[in-house]
């Protein structure tokens, strides 16, 4: 999520308890927080979808779906995002923690699964015929991505008619501005039929600060010996599923990486796909 997303995060504003009725207090609550910004103009605000939240009761989740206007200084943009707010019959609240085991509830909350969720195009290794499919919202520059994803791609490739994986990019650009330019190499690769250049990305040595796009395709030529243009990187195809992927990243609620779906469920202990690796 980009910093003008997180100002204007629904869980920035909402930030106490107060009354509630039903679905038209919950938006009315959206658009009387929200119009208190003078640079804000809201389209809309909807809910998308209401959601139960496993073991606890009396609440629900309210996926608010929010279409603005934002001006700073002389440039206004257009923007969609989605948050959540917490519902019981008389409060609204942002926040909502599981006093048993300190989990911010959020983690707990899954909308649904887009219809095309298991587009051929994000299919990355296994069988698309396979039992058991993996969706994978991830960054090749994030610390715990290089951990745990080198293992997760190897059980995959190891483990083809069990499971399917289904690859996301989510960058974080504004922690390693240089994972921009490398999941476009990605993309590039990935058409190509050189998924190994996938997995190199896990493991190259570079700054994750750099911002200079040629001198990062030319440490990835110089590492992998896989060199590109960025002319190459920059095709409209690219872009177009890059985009994708942010907006299915934003339906979904994804905000950090790895975050992984088994079986149309997200996978909080990342360690479910482990059950379907054969034993040998």
């Amino acid at each position: 999520m980009s910093s003008m997303l997180k100002s204007l995060s629904i869980m920035m504003i909402a930030s106490s308890l107060v009354f509630a009725g039903g679905e038209s207090d919950v938006i009315d609550y959206v658009k009387k927080k929200l119009s208190r910004n003078p640079q804000v103009k809201i389209n809309s605000a909807t809910v998308e979808e209401k959601l139960p939240i496993p073991g606890i009761k009396g609440w629900s989740a309210y996926v608010i779906g929010l279409d603005i206007n934002l001006t700073r200084g002389k440039e206004t943009r257009r923007i969609h995002f989605e948050d959540i707010l917490f519902v019981s019959k008389n409060l609204i609240t942002s926040e909502l923690v599981d006093r048993k085991t300190g989990r911010d509830v959020r983690s707990m909350i899954q909308p649904k699964l887009p219809k095309d969720i298991y587009d051929p195009s994000h299919l990355l290794y296994g069988s698309p015929d396979a039992p058991h499919k993996l969706i994978l919202f991830s960054d090749p520059l994030c610390p715990f991505c290089r951990m745990y994803v080198p293992e997760l791609l190897k059980a995959v490739k190891e483990n083809p008619e069990r499971m399917a994986l289904y690859y996301y990019h989510l960058p974080l650009q504004a922690i390693h501005p240089a994972s921009a330019t490398l999941v476009r190499v990605m993309e590039v690769a990935q058409k190509d039929g050189k998924n190994e250049i996938i997995d190199k990305m896990y493991r190259i040595d570079i700054d994750p600060h750099i911002e200079d796009e040629e001198k990062i395709l030319e440490i990835v030529a110089e590492k992998t010996g896989y060199r590109l243009s960025p002319k190459q990187i920059h095709q409209p195809w690219i872009d177009k599923k890059l985009g994708k992927d942010r907006i299915t990243a934003r339906k979904l609620l994804v905000t950090g990486t790895p975050t992984i779906f088994v079986d149309g469920k997200k996978d909080i202990t990342r360690e479910k796909y482990k059950k379907f690796i054969e034993k040998k």
